[in-house]
């Protein structure tokens, strides 16, 4: 009896032993993806290729094998994936080209592949951005008419839906935030922006074409497109539709600590699915390749002050959440002056205007600049005078002083102290 219970907690211990084991040899790969959708959408959408598929098709070819795990990122504050890399909560990340382009510059990782879109059934790596209006707003046919009009914006880190247009209308004189209510932001979902340029609340918008076609195509002949562009080429490809300007597309960039031989799985994997896959099909996609150069992002990014040196001279990139950050990449023209911080971060709620969640406002932190009424030589001529005048005060005052009493008395807040 003695022998049987010693046989039988040995066999609970292996057992025991050989669960933790597998336990401990589990991988767990923690990927994050960002549509422009909500966070359950984003993850019906993107947990089929990026937790399901590559847990099929790369982690149980591993040993020990590997577990990927989908979470979406960059909905909010509390998904920002900059903040969760830091934190060691993100492995992988498959987002916007400028996304891929600022992990790459801040935190060394690597972009390993990039998607294909179907852009009026041509396949090309690269998405565009449209400036667009409705046909009926005769006011507006080129993009000279856009000064004092009013922008939709999808979100403010958004190359085609924000930093692409404000360099378009930056290289045609035309600088954003000259009014309060001149760039509105309609969030992570482009929806919100198209359907205020539709509803005539707002003049024109910024959107990637791929999300037009793909989206709003019954819609396309009522819209004028602005700075239209034929023949535009992308890695020697003609891009087919019309477009400002061209772009890679969204990638999949991963941390420094991967492999060679884990990415090279994980691109083997991707470049694997083609339109005719269901998740494929769902996000109207026509494949993977090799990571494209997004050299071009960079430069953009860093032109607008999203991407900067450090003091030490590491390259940073902004989230949307650093407001004081956001709000030092605002350049004002020439002839306006910035107001200080504390003053434009409550001026939109002083003004009324409500800010769409997960979005940073400022409310006119521009603000002209007072014109002089007299001269240079006026001025400088009066400030002469008034100087010799209060000299001249001065030396009288011991003769004055000596024909009364003088009483000192305490300084009081009307002297101007306090």
């Amino acid at each position: 009896t003695m022998l049987v219970g010693i046989l039988k907690m040995c066999v609970m211990a292996m057992m025991q032993c050989v669960a933790a084991a597998a336990a401990a040899g589990t991988t767990t790969i923690v990927v994050g993806g960002w549509q422009a959708h909500d966070a359950e959408t984003t993850t019906q959408l993107l947990a089929p290729i990026f937790q399901d598929y590559l847990t099929e098709q790369v982690g149980n070819t591993m040993s020990p094998p590997a577990k990927f795990v989908f979470r979406p990122v960059d909905i909010n504050d509390a998904t920002d994936s900059k903040d969760l890399i830091i934190k060691g909560e993100l492995d992988m990340l498959y987002t916007t080209s400028g996304s891929v382009a600022c992990k790459a510059a801040q935190f060394g990782w690597v972009p390993i592949a990039t998607q294909r879109n179907i852009v009026e059934s041509s396949v090309i790596g690269c998405d565009a951005l449209v400036v667009y209006s409705l046909k009926n707003n005769t006011a507006i046919t080129k993009v000279d008419d856009l000064e004092g009009k009013t922008a939709a914006c999808g979100f403010l880190f958004s190359g085609t839906s924000y930093y692409q247009g404000y360099q378009l209308l930056f290289e045609h004189g035309i600088l954003l935030f000259h009014d309060m209510n001149q760039v509105r932001f309609y969030g992570p979902d482009y929806e919100g922006a198209f359907q205020a340029v539709l509803s005539g609340e707002v003049d024109i918008g910024f959107a990637p074409s791929s999300w037009l076609t793909k989206n709003h195509e019954k819609e396309l002949p009522l819209l004028r497109i602005l700075d239209k562009k034929e023949g535009l080429t992308y890695e020697g490809i003609t891009y087919p539709g019309v477009a400002s300007s061209l772009t890679p597309s969204d990638g999949v960039v991963v941390s420094s600590k991967f492999g060679w031989q884990l990415k090279r799985k994980i691109v083997e994997a991707l470049q694997r699915l083609n339109a005719s896959h269901p998740a494929m099909k769902e996000l109207k996609l026509a494949g993977w390749t090799n990571a494209a150069n997004y050299a071009s992002a960079l430069t953009a990014l860093e032109h607008a002050g999203v991407v900067y040196e450090d003091d030490a001279g590491k390259k940073r990139c902004r989230d949307a959440y650093e407001m004081k950050d956001i709000f030092m990449s605002i350049q004002c023209p020439g002839d306006h002056y910035k107001v200080p911080y504390d003053v434009a971060a409550r001026q939109c709620e002083v003004a009324g205007l409500a800010c769409p969640p997960g979005v940073i406002c400022f409310c006119q932190p521009c603000v002209a600049k007072p014109k002089n009424i007299f001269s240079w030589e006026v001025v400088v001529g009066l400030c002469a005078a008034l100087y010799g005048v209060g000299l001249f005060y001065l030396a009288l005052g011991p003769l004055r002083e000596r024909g009364r009493g003088y009483i000192p008395r305490a300084a009081t807040s009307d002297d101007g102290l306090e």
